[in-house]
């Protein structure tokens, strides 16, 4: 082999790869991302982009015929458009699109086994095919990660037809691995002959595998059910503040009194909202002995931020810290506006480098102090709002925690709960100490948080238990 230089050495629509990865970052469903949050997570795009690039010759798209001094540019051009159709995120409302990308994906297979059986024909002096490495013959071409994460890389690899391997040091990347790479191949069909809970049942009555996606659904579904069970009633339907309460027509309640009008109108909410995230900041007593007021350390308040565009206004939602005069606590409020600075006020002023001011006094509580305070288990804790769905409506909404003191838990009766259950189950609350101090990635401990047990509000404790008592 004369020239084996490859196509990622010789030449990359870079510009058009670019774009297309910046717009796969908005894509949600279906994507590997939703598995589990990783960090710096490669786009798919990218990946297929670099293991097409690897394998496949920088000669693939020159052209054999025409003049020499425009062959070099014609090759170049052709690349660019077929890795411009190759390396795009499919999209379910343009089918044309994507199946097109799935007509370049098989001829990238193409390409690809082209050019490792001619390597493979070189290197061991003997003719090899294409169909001798698809009919298993011959190997097909290996990708190794050494440094694998999210499984981007591997799973284009799989994607275009080679031998992937995975490797990370991080279990948590491990596990993302298995579930992207091996357990959907062997497990994601359904399977006659073993045995499940989703699929139809065989010649003796028993229920076969259905695919992992659907066993996966109804064992959560099953877990789901039984936590809601144990500690639904800690997470309560909040009534709609945009649905006047209404009255009960006469015949959906009991008369008491002969005479109507002796009769109370009972009312119910005219609807629900579904809580789906409580936000909460820790807090310190202010340093300032005259003062005394609670003081949040929240480091921003934004809680939604929305550009508009020519179908839609902007959508901008934050929460204001208003300090009231005969109070030593401050009051959250919701403020949403179209625009940034229609909010009036900067959500993003708050604690900074671990230092935080106290909205009534202006004494700044230091980072020293808040660590001590934290340290003799004086810090303490505050809701600042609910983050709800409507379940006819698309996106959230926000509530101040202020306006719904009921739905504030009791923190008391939930430890009880929480021994109750301990008791019932004999599991126990993670008392295991921290990593040591200056442990890469912890940096917690400084603040009083000496076990796992202290990560956790006793509600946030209550349902990981609750979890795991599902389960056992």
């Amino acid at each position: 082999m004369s020239d084996d230089r490859r196509l990622i050495e010789d030449y990359l629509p870079f510009q058009a790869i670019s774009a297309e990865a910046s717009r796969e970052k908005s894509v949600r469903k279906g994507h590997i991302s939703t598995l589990h949050l990783w960090w710096a997570r490669r786009p798919l795009v990218a990946c297929r982009a670099a293991v097409y690039g690897a394998l496949v010759p920088a000669s693939r798209f020159i052209p054999e015929n025409g003049p020499d001094n425009k062959k070099q540019s014609f090759g170049r051009a052709n690349a660019a458009k077929f890795m411009k159709r190759l390396c795009r995120y499919p999209s379910n409302s343009k089918p044309e699109v994507k199946a097109d990308t799935e007509c370049a994906i098989k001829e990238a297979q193409r390409h690809i086994l082209e050019a490792h059986a001619e390597r493979l024909t070189w290197e061991t002096v003997k003719k090899v095919t294409v169909k001798d490495i698809e009919e298993g013959r011959a190997p097909r071409p290996k990708v190794l990660d050494m440094f694998a994460g999210g499984g981007a890389i591997p799973l284009e690899a799989l994607r275009l037809g080679c031998e992937a391997y995975a490797l990370d040091l991080n279990p948590v990347a491990h596990i993302i691995e298995l579930c992207t790479l091996v357990y959907p191949q062997k497990y994601g069909k359904p399977d006659p002959n073993a045995q499940g809970m989703t699929g139809p049942k065989n010649e003796k009555g028993e229920t076969t595998w259905g695919s992992l996606a659907e066993e996966v659904r109804y064992w959560g579904n099953w877990v789901l059910k039984k936590v809601r069970a144990e500690i639904g009633d800690l997470y309560p339907l909040i009534p709609d503040p945009e649905k006047p309460p209404r009255e009960l027509v006469p015949d959906e309640q009991l008369s008491l009194f002969p005479d109507e009008k002796g009769q109370l109108k009972l009312k119910v909410p005219g609807g629900f909202l579904v809580p789906v995230a409580y936000l909460w900041t820790r807090t310190v007593r202010c340093k300032n002995p005259s003062c005394g007021a609670t003081v949040p350390l929240v480091k921003q308040t934004w809680l939604c931020k929305k550009k508009g565009g020519n179908k839609s206004p902007g959508r901008y939602v934050a929460l204001k810290v208003i300090a009231p005069k005969d109070e030593k606590k401050v009051r959250f409020e919701v403020v949403e506006a179209t625009t940034q600075a229609g909010l009036g006020f900067d959500p993003s002023i708050g604690s900074k480098g671990g230092n935080a001011t106290c909205p009534f006094c202006g004494t700044v509580a230091d980072s020293g102090y808040v660590k001590a305070e934290g340290c003799a288990k004086r810090m303490g804790e505050q809701m600042m709002a609910i983050a709800c769905i409507r379940p006819e409506r698309k996106g959230k909404v926000y509530l101040s925690a202020d306006d719904y003191p009921e739905f504030i838990p009791d923190d008391e009766v939930i430890r009880k709960r929480i021994d109750e259950l301990c008791k019932r189950t004999g599991l126990t609350v993670p008392g295991e100490p921290m990593p040591p101090r200056g442990t890469l990635g912890f940096r917690i401990q400084p603040y009083g948080i000496d076990t796992w047990g202290d990560l956790f509000t006793p509600r946030q404790m209550l349902c990981l238990l609750a979890i795991v008592a599902s389960v056992c």
